[in-house]
């Protein structure tokens, strides 16, 4: 990944941490998830739901996806692996939702919006805070279209599953998450969404990277730093652009608490007393 200004030999500050520009896209690449849902199958358990990003405000820890790559599974089905084998895959404790009936919400894309919330305690021990991007307000981006945005999710294509010979069972699944960057197009006449261009390398469509996360580089007094952009709420199949969410639309979730709609999750059938599932025994690795 090239990063427009940015010396390759240079650090880059994310949040209060600085790593080499080289180390970027592995330090961010952990918050964002690939989405699976639960079916209750013995043979095909589970299945991909593309995308989906992990923020952290304060002390709310959110999961945010679309709602349509989930609109026909139960909130308790909905899931993330919480180890890099995928074999411990776990849900939250409540789903938040935008009240639909606000008058200022009325009609906005940011409607589809749907998001999760975990409370790392349930987990421990796990490493799972890490997981969940922190959000600091000075380093979120201001709509300046000059800048170099960074796009992180799980392309639907750029997947491969085994079946075995005997059972047709899943046996195994690799799949593949891009990190990409992207520059900036134009503002969409919904609210607070807008469109970038990918600067994509491979041959991937965009199916699949809703959910995904999109961060920013800008420069401060002390050098260049990382921080969040938005989310991507669709894409095109035949085209470079993505659309994307802006923070001040995520920050509802986060702030405008009178605007959501929260339901608490009833445990699913196949999870154990601290919210954990045990995935299946097919594997699932990220290549980067």
């Amino acid at each position: 990944m090239v990063i427009k200004k940015v010396p390759s030999n240079a650090s880059i500050r994310i949040g209060s941490i600085h790593v080499p520009v080289r180390s970027l896209p592995a330090a961010l690449a952990r918050h964002t998830k690939l989405l699976f849902g639960l079916t209750g199958s013995d043979d095909h358990p589970y299945s991909l739901r593309g995308s989906a990003t992990g923020l952290k405000f304060r002390d709310q820890h959110l999961l945010f996806c679309c709602s349509h790559q989930i609109a026909d599974i139960e909130p308790r089905n909905v899931v993330i692996p919480l180890d890099k084998e995928g074999r411990m895959l776990i849900s939250g404790q409540q789903m938040v939702n935008l009240n639909k009936e606000v008058p200022a919400l009325q009609g906005e894309e940011v409607l589809d919006l749907t998001a999760m919330h975990f409370d790392p305690t349930k987990y421990e021990p796990s490493d799972i805070d890490l997981g969940f991007f922190d959000i600091k307000s000075a380093d979120v981006w201001n709509g300046d279209p000059e800048t170099t945005f960074l796009v992180f999710g799980y392309p639907t294509n750029l997947r491969s599953v085994e079946i075995d010979d005997v059972s047709g069972a899943l046996s195994g699944l690799r799949v593949k998450m891009i990190a990409t960057a992207a520059s900036y197009v134009s503002a969409s006449q919904a609210a607070g969404v807008h469109t970038i261009k990918m600067q994509r390398s491979g041959d991937y469509k965009s199916d699949g990277l809703s959910g995904a996360t999109i961060h920013h580089v800008g420069e401060d007094a002390q050098g260049f730093y990382c921080g969040f952009a938005g989310l991507v709420i669709r894409g095109s199949e035949t085209s470079d652009i993505l659309h994307f969410i802006d923070p001040r639309a995520i920050n509802a979730f986060f702030r405008h608490h009178e605007w959501l709609s929260q339901q608490e999750q009833p445990p699913s059938t196949a999870q154990d007393a601290d919210g954990a599932t045990q995935g299946s025994t097919a594997s699932y690795s990220r290549s980067e």
